[in-house]
């Protein structure tokens, strides 16, 4: 449902004119004092490697290891496949004109699913590493804004796509999981 949402979101203030005009104001607002910071190309991945992090030093998560790097590499596999084709087919023009692959946030997408793994693994364990997550993806997305790469539709878009992506791998997971112990207990009805 979040994802949906903001993906709507993104479409809407990419495209309608009374939200686009809203995106122009944020982009504007940054304007006059923009230094540029390349630490968003570190901070899409922190959460994963807090994940990765937490589960080798033997803090329990939903999965091993293993299997947290198996769907951290699905997620983002599906999420670049996404953001890929949506930047193509929608060719819209970075704010700062370099190119036409604005829509979605590449960056964006990429710590949302990695904020996404950190809640899904751990979220249950604490409220704060999701909060932590879903903060470092946020100020990821912002940063792709200050650094004048991306539109504010471009950051919604990504983080509904990065979202999305990981909840579907982790669905995945658990439909299969369930198909494999329902034919093990058909092959050996004495369990």
């Amino acid at each position: 449902m979040i994802p949906a949402g903001l993906f709507t979101t993104g479409v809407l203030v990419a495209t309608a004119p009374p939200f686009n005009s809203l995106e122009q104001s944020i982009y504007n607002d940054f304007q006059p004092s923009r230094t540029a910071t390349e630490i968003d190309d570190y901070t899409q991945y922190a959460p994963a490697i807090a994940v990765f992090a937490l589960s080798a030093s033997g803090v329990k998560g939903r999965n091993k290891l293993p299997a947290q790097v198996v769907v951290f590499g699905l997620s983002t596999v599906t999420g670049g496949i996404v953001t890929q084709s949506l930047k193509r087919i929608v060719n819209r023009e970075r704010p700062d004109k370099s190119d036409n692959r604005s829509f979605p946030s590449g960056h964006t997408t990429t710590a949302f699913i990695a904020a996404e793994l950190l809640h899904q693994e751990y979220g249950h364990r604490s409220v704060v590493y999701s909060i932590a997550g879903y903060g470092t993806a946020a100020l990821t997305g912002y940063l792709r804004l200050y650094n004048n790469k991306h539109w504010l539709g471009d950051i919604l878009a990504g983080a509904a796509v990065g979202i999305a992506s990981t909840k579907l791998v982790y669905w995945a997971k658990e439909v299969l999981k369930k198909k494999q112990s329902k034919k093990k207990l058909e092959i050996n009805p004495a369990f």
